[in-house]
């Protein structure tokens, strides 16, 4: 996957995309960290963070957006978003992007998003 991460990223830089904009999305998302430690909760939704992996992520219309890739956490060691694979199709042309853990709302045993697809494709990338 990170192998992904990084051929995208090189071809999204190949792309004429802005400097300024690049820069921004990056230092935003680089704010985030991996959460390690599996039996951490998340207390926004009273779950581990291993409760939380490979969770689906749906639309508000059932249709499945993606999965809880990693659970993430801010610089304070606040636990504030997860991050999912998103579009593509058996994990090509996929891009991983990140959810603020209140842009999703828990339903059972799956997340549900009121996002669009519009607004999940602007969610900002996740880069490592």
């Amino acid at each position: 996957m990170r192998t992904i991460l990084a051929a995208v990223a090189i071809l999204a830089a190949g792309t004429g995309l802005s400097s300024a904009q690049d820069a921004t999305t990056t230092s935003a998302v680089s704010a985030y960290t991996e959460v390690e430690d599996g039996a951490m909760m998340v207390t926004t939704f009273n779950l581990t963070v291993d409760d939380l992996d490979d969770m689906d992520i749906v639309g508000a219309n059932g249709d499945e957006i993606g999965e809880v890739d990693d659970v993430l956490m801010n610089a304070s060691g606040e636990i504030v978003a997860v991050s999912a694979e998103v579009g593509g199709f058996l994990g090509i042309g996929d891009t991983e992007v990140v959810f603020p853990l209140d842009q999703l709302t828990l339903q059972g045993d799956e997340f549900v998003t009121s996002l669009t697809k519009e607004q999940v494709e602007a969610l900002e990338e996740r880069v490592d």
